[in-house]
Parts: C-alpha cells; sequence; structure tokens
C-alpha cells in the first residue's frame, strides 16, 4: 500500500470511493435517500474542485494498492470555532476506507500522513467529526488515542446527524503511533 498526495489525476476515483463508502458505512446508520443523494457526480464536482485550487487549504491523501485508489484523507485547518478554541487547531475533515481495504493498516497510514501534513503546517493538535452511532469509526479512533472532546446535531433535510468530535492533542505521537497501526 502507497500513501501519497491525491492530485487533480485522482479526483474520480477518489469520488467513486467517497460514494461506495458512504454506502457501505452509513447503510442502517442514515436514511437510504440520504446515502443515495451522495453520488459520485456530487463528489467528482466537489474533488475537482477541492483538488483544482491550489489555495483551497486542504490536503487530500490516498491510499493506492495494487488494482488502484482504495482509501483517502483530508485535511486543512480547523473549522469549528469551539475546537480551535479548545486547542484542535486542525482538522481531518474526511477519511473513508473501501471495506475490502480496511484491517490492513490503510486507515492508519493515512490519518499519519493527515498528521505529518498538519504538522509540517504549523498545527500542534487536530480533531474529526464522525457519527454517534459509527461504533467501528469510532473504536478505530479510539484505538489511536482519540479522546471525545464535543458532540453536534446538525438537522439535514432528511435527518438529524448527531456526531461526536474525537480529538488528539498531540500530532507528533499520533503520527508515530499510527505507522504500525
Amino acid at each position: 500500500m502507497t500513501i501519497r498526495p491525491a492530485g487533480l489525476d485522482d479526483a474520480p476515483a477518489i469520488a467513486a470511493i467517497h460514494a461506495a463508502a458512504w454506502r457501505e458505512t452509513y447503510a442502517g446508520l442514515l436514511p437510504a435517500a440520504m446515502i443515495a443523494a451522495l453520488t459520485v457526480e456530487t463528489r467528482l464536482a466537489v474533488w475537482t474542485r477541492i483538488l483544482g485550487d491550489p489555495d483551497s487549504g486542504t490536503a487530500v491523501e490516498v491510499a493506492e494498492g495494487p488494482a488502484g485508489l482504495v482509501g483517502f484523507g483530508s485535511c486543512g485547518t480547523q473549522r469549528s470555532a469551539e475546537l480551535a478554541a479548545d486547542g484542535f487547531d486542525g482538522e481531518v475533515s474526511a477519511i473513508y476506507v473501501l471495506r475490502a481495504a480496511q484491517r490492513r493498516g490503510t486507515g492508519g497510514a493515512l490519518i499519519a500522513a493527515l498528521a505529518t501534513h498538519l504538522r509540517q503546517s504549523g498545527h500542534r493538535a487536530a480533531s474529526l467529526w464522525v457519527l454517534r452511532d459509527n461504533a467501528m469509526a469510532r473504536r478505530f479512533y479510539e484505538r489511536l488515542g482519540g479522546v471525545v472532546v464535543g458532540e453536534r446535531a446538525e438537522q439535514r433535510e432528511q435527518a438529524t446527524l448527531v456526531e461526536v468530535a474525537y480529538g488528539w492533542r498531540d500530532l507528533a505521537a499520533l503520527q508515530r503511533g499510527l505507522v504500525s497501526i
């Protein structure tokens, strides 16, 4: 497995992973209409915009295996004023790994790459948001030393999303601790 920075040419594969991972991860956790609305086409527009703008402030890393991309993650400056005020100046804004590539160190390698980028950008701590009911992802973040540092309820058209924030105060430790996971 190779972890590398994403380029604009990766946008179609990232969009496909994003849509597929939503279907795999959120079935039973989110309304079917909400899952169906996240299509490859809608994600392609978003990822093309982000990857095509060097000033977007978002870094994107991809996980590539012999058959192509199997996951991606993105990070940047914290978007939550409350978490920023609490010292979490960086944020992992997305991390998705196809189910077939999970439990092989892919997610940990992506998080380590994102922690490296955040540290190189001057960030000291980071957080991410995850659905409160996504037990598998929550166990993963807890194994990585993440601690719950916030909760929010976000009203969407089809449902209210209840999320918890996991935080890491020491990005250097997060970066070092993930190499073997």
